[in-house]
Formats: C-alpha cells, structure tokens, sequence
C-alpha cells in the first residue's frame, strides 16, 4: 500500500517514540511560521486516497460478468457487501486511514492559525489558508461519515452512530476517541464549512483547481444541504456556481470529447484547465485498471447496453435487470449516449479519466499509479440545482436544466427531436414505470416524482465510475440487487446495516464501536 502515513484511529499497533516525538512540527520538523509554510502544510490536507473502486463495485453500477477469470478480494467484499479483508490501496481502509491522515495535517494548521485570530479577525495573510484548513477537515469527516455511519436522517441522527471528528492535532500516542452521533459530526461539518467558504480566496494558490475555491466549495454545500433535505440552501449554493445558462462549463462530451481518440480524450478528464472541474486531487489509484474489466464483478456488455442504451443486445432474454425490451420502450433517456464502451465481452469500460506514475526516485524504474480525481464538477452542481428545483416545485426550470445537461450528452443532439417535455418525463418516468422506490426521509411529491427517477437515472450515467451511485443508493434508501453466477442474487434492502462500512479492526481495538452486523 502506498499510502503510510500512520493515523490515531488507523494502525496504532505500529505507533513508535513518544509524545516528544509527536509534538514535534509534522512538516519534517520545520518550523512553520509564515503563510506560506502554512498554505505548504495544506497540500496534504486533501486526501491522496480513493473510494471511487468499492463504492462502485458496492452499487447496482456492478455485476457478475461470469466470464471474467481474474479474482480479487476487495472487489469480491465489495460485491457481496462483505466487511473487508485486505487493507490495500483502493480498500477502505486505505480511505479511513487516508481521510484521517489529511485530517490531521488541516489541524495542525488550524492550531498554528487560531491563535493569531482576535475578536474573531482572522489575520489578512492567513485568511485563505485558514478557509481552506476548515474546508479539507469538513470534506474529509462528511466523506467518513456517509461512508461508516447511517445516512443522515433527523429521526435519528440524535442517537445514530457517527465517525470521531477530530478538532486538534495528534500530541500524545493513544488519545480516547469517540465516534459521538451523526448529529454532533453534521453540526461540526456545518460550522466548519460555513465559516471556511468565508475565507475563500481564489487568488491565493497558483492553480486555483488544486483548492478550495467559490466554485468547488458552494458545490460542496449544496452536496452537503441536499443531505439534510435543505433544498433552499441547495439552491443559493447552487446559485452562486452557474449564471442562468450553465451550458458552457459542462463537459463537451458530444462534441469536442467525441471527436478525440481515447489517448486524447482520457488525460484531459482530470486537467485543471477544464471549466467543469471545479476542485481535482491528485490520487494514488489503479482504480483505471478496473475499466479493462480485469476483475469478475463490474460492467458488463449487457449492463452497460442496460444503463446506457435502455436494451440488450439483440434483444435476447437475459437475467434480471438486462430482460429485454424493445430500444423505445425502456425508460429514461435512451437516444444515443456520446459515451461509448470499448472492449470486448465480458470486459467492457467506459473510458474515463487517465493515469500517471510516480516514480519512486529520480532514476527509479518503478513508482505508484496516480489519477487526478475530480472530487467536484459543474455536472453535480447542476444535477443538485435541477433536485432542489424539483423538490420546491419549480418543474420547468428543471426541464431547461435537462435540456442543457443532455444537449452535450446525447449524440447528434436535436432540441426538437430531444427537447424534454412534462409529458415525456411522465411517461418515462412515472413511478409505475421506473419503480425507483426513492425514499428518503423527507417527503417527495407526487408531481415531483417522476422528475426525481429522472434525475436519479441520469446521475447513473453521468457519475458512472465515481462511486456517486453508491451515495444516492444510501440517501435515497434504494434496495440494491446484485446477480451471482447464473441465476442466484443477494439483495441490500433500503436501510440495510451493511450500507454502513464496518469500523476497521486496528480502530475499534482502541475502543471505537463497531457497527451491527
């Protein structure tokens, strides 16, 4: 595993030295006294790790390909909702240990910040790089929880398992930490993030997509507000990414991606010079590997013609979900996705971000595959600005909405022939038709239905990969149906215990409970 930085809650039995050593300064024991040392610190506060590989194998964007040969046990855990084995890259592990390790370094630069602060100034020259430290320890605790709690729902909140959320930097070598309740980490997510976008300063980083900036950090709140079900808040976030025609920061992916090959087009997905990439973060992944279909469970030919083109292949009968239907009659939009697979059955991908290495020294033939991940886009921020629409009543705004989003999705896109409509939404997506289920704790109207299947249908396809499914599954309480070997399945119920990962074991010997199982 690349990734070592030894964390409180992450490997304690390999803890070395003593408190003297800890409370040394963590840059390599610098003395970090000025801003910029401090905005220095902040390149390790954004995590280095990825979820994006067994939360997507975890979701129905997974199945059993039968053909494929290759085994890996975290891609079997994930598939099975097992609790994991392997503590490798990609596991998750790797992302608790990882988000905690980042957590630390953003504590440690609110310890040397906060005491400069008088009469709640906060000093000019250290105002950006305190939003920022405030920001990457709300990020990191909102990812933790959402991935080892239950979803957030006020009912329960109050007495609902949460994650330790860790204010102060790591001074002796066991500290009792305690995993408090989803209520107490949602109010200190809310208190860091509201006070960190006020210090957002674009202009204080040389490349303003590696950082917090207004884009990213509104994103990241309307991401946080449509947890809760604040669909309000969800839009004047929302409000403060896009004018009134976002189209030009959308990704173009029917026309200028289409018209790339694939060695072209794959390294640009994650390039900060693209205008949909709101914040991108440089991780240690072979999470790319997994598009070549190198392991038994993920896309399939027939679930990609399934998710993308609403049929199987010449129209033959197959397992449950890919039964055949006629290419008019599958619900959702179904005209021709400019994303297309490559590969060959079983093994088929979507061809997305790229990769690089990081070689191990300077004349080093070996070194660690990296992605730059987007960790948020102007695609969420539009799809959470089209919910919050929906959920308040304002269905026509969300018809534009879908008409910009799918004019740069859908090949040859035509505004007569492709224009969405109430009728055609309807028809698509009544309940009685898609048979979602959404079900999250606050209510969602009758009208606002069939444009709520809509939009949790096109998240599919666009957040295919990113592991977003695996969210949506939670917060909107969805069954998820997993096929194994022939005909045999597993289901995950709505709020079944195995959607929250189980606590890892270095952890819980310290004393953190462990989720029920």
């Amino acid at each position: 595993m690349r990734y070592r930085i030894i964390t409180f809650l992450a490997c304690l039995t390999l803890l070395v030295g003593c408190n003297d050593y800890l409370e040394e300064s963590p840059d390599n024991r610098a003395t970090i006294d000025t801003p910029e040392k401090v905005g220095e610190l902040l390149v390790y506060a954004y995590p280095t790790v990825n979820h994006q590989a067994f939360c997507t194998i975890m979701s129905d964007n997974a199945t059993d390909k039968l053909k494929s040969k290759r085994k890996h046990e975290s891609n079997k855990n994930a598939y099975h909702w097992e609790d994991f084995i392997r503590e490798d890259q990609d596991s998750p592990v790797n992302f608790w240990n990882g988000c905690y390790a980042a957590i630390k370094q953003a504590n440690h630069a609110i310890a040397i910040i906060e005491p400069l602060i008088i009469d709640g100034i906060v000093p000019e020259e250290y105002t950006p790089y305190y939003g920022e430290a405030l920001l990457c320890r709300a990020y990191c605790h909102f990812m933790l929880v959402n991935l080892w709690s239950p979803q957030y729902d006020p009912a329960t909140a109050g007495t609902d398992l949460g994650i330790p959320y860790v204010k102060e930097p790591e001074t002796v070598v066991i500290k009792d930490y305690h995993r408090g309740t989803v209520a107490s980490v949602y109010a200190n997510i809310e208190a860091d993030l509201t006070t960190g976008i006020k210090h957002v300063d674009e202009y204080a980083n040389d490349n303003l997509k590696l950082h917090w900036n207004k884009k990213a950090v509104n994103t990241f709140a309307a991401r946080f507000f449509s947890m809760k079900g604040e669909y309000e808040k969800v839009l004047s976030h929302t409000g403060k990414v896009f004018d009134e025609y976002p189209s030009t920061l959308l990704r173009p992916v029917n026309s200028t991606y289409k018209q790339m090959d694939i060695e072209e087009r794959i390294p640009l997905w994650g390039r900060t010079t693209e205008a949909c990439n709101f914040l991108v973060t440089p991780q240690y992944s072979n999470w790319f590997l997994d598009f070549y279909g190198s392991y038994r469970y993920g896309m399939s030919y027939d679930l990609y013609n399934y998710v993308f083109k609403g049929r199987s292949d010449n129209n033959q009968i197959l397992r449950e979900p890919f039964v055949a239907v006629e290419y008019k009659d599958r619900i959702g939009y179904t005209d021709t996705w400019a994303l297309d697979a490559r590969g060959s059955d079983p093994d088929y991908f979507i061809p997305k971000w790229g990769h690089h290495t990081e070689k191990d020294g300077l004349n080093s033939d070996i070194g660690y595959y990296m992605i730059m991940n987007v960790i948020f886009d102007a695609e969420e921020a539009l799809f959470l600005r089209m919910e919050a629409q929906a959920m308040l009543g304002n269905y026509e705004l969300v018809r534009n909405g879908l008409d910009i989003y799918l004019s740069t999705r859908i090949l040859n896109y035509n505004p007569e022939k492709n224009a969405v409509t109430e009728e055609n939404v309807k028809e698509r997506y009544a309940e009685e038709i898609a048979k979602y289920s959404l079900n999250p704790f606050y209510p969602i109207p009758d009208e606002a239905r069939p444009y709520m299947n809509c939009l949790y249908d096109l998240r599919r396809k666009e957040f295919f990969y990113t592991g977003m499914r695996w969210f949506d599954h939670r917060r909107f309480n969805t069954t998820v149906t997993h096929y194994v070997g022939e005909s045999d399945k597993i289901i995950l119920s709505e709020k079944d215990v195995r959607k929250q990962l189980q606590i890892p074991t270095n952890a819980a010997a310290y004393g953190l409970e462990s989720n029920p199982r």
